[in-house]
């Protein structure tokens, strides 16, 4: 039987956000051991100067946003975007600026969503208001980028040629020869 004090404990501990170095997160793995664990969130520390930072890690930072909204974690951070668009990524938590604004402002019920399907995957997108849905044929070098659990991989030529249509609908982040899909990944609900 469980109590009523466990119940507030568990309740209690979902809220939590668990303070990590940006560093030391490497994969949706480490994220899904934080919501097993019992965070509601992470809270990165330091301060993120995005047009500063190396391709590779500011795609790595992209990632970690997706894969923690795909785990349910919200990501608590600072940092300024500089003349970065960012308008695709309104669907990701957004740092908070130095002046304490945030950088971007997601409506609520803005989504993108990717789904796996054994041949396809389906792409549901609200950001600009009416729902859409693209399938993405699994065969295609572009459904490799969209289906990618790694962060901050280099993409491959026949990759980057077959981007131009993932371009087109704002579903990936590409900063030099890095680039990372932005579809939050459904399939791994942990609590």
């Amino acid at each position: 039987m469980v109590t009523k004090q466990a119940v507030e404990r568990r309740s209690n501990r979902r809220r939590l956000f668990a303070p990590v170095n940006f560093h030391s997160m490497q994969s949706r793995e480490s994220l899904v051991a934080l919501t097993r664990s019992g965070y509601a969130g992470v809270r990165l520390a330091g301060h993120f100067a995005m047009s500063e930072m190396s391709d590779r890690e500011l795609v790595s930072l992209i990632a970690l946003l997706r894969d923690a909204r795909g785990v349910g974690l919200r990501v608590s951070w600072s940092g300024d975007c500089g003349a970065l668009e960012v308008g695709c990524l309104r669907h990701l938590d957004p740092p908070r600026q130095s002046d304490g604004t945030f950088a971007w402002s997601a409506q609520q019920g803005e989504s993108l969503v990717v789904r796996r399907g054994p041949t396809f995957l389906a792409v549901e997108d609200t950001r600009y208001g009416d729902r859409r849905r693209l399938d993405i044929d699994r065969s295609e070098p572009a459904a490799a980028v969209l289906d990618e659990s790694r962060w901050g991989r280099t993409i491959t030529p026949v990759e980057a040629a077959s981007l131009h249509a993932l371009d087109l609908h704002d579903l990936v982040f590409r900063s030099g020869d890095y680039c990372v899909g932005i579809a939050v990944r459904q399939g791994v609900w942990c609590v």
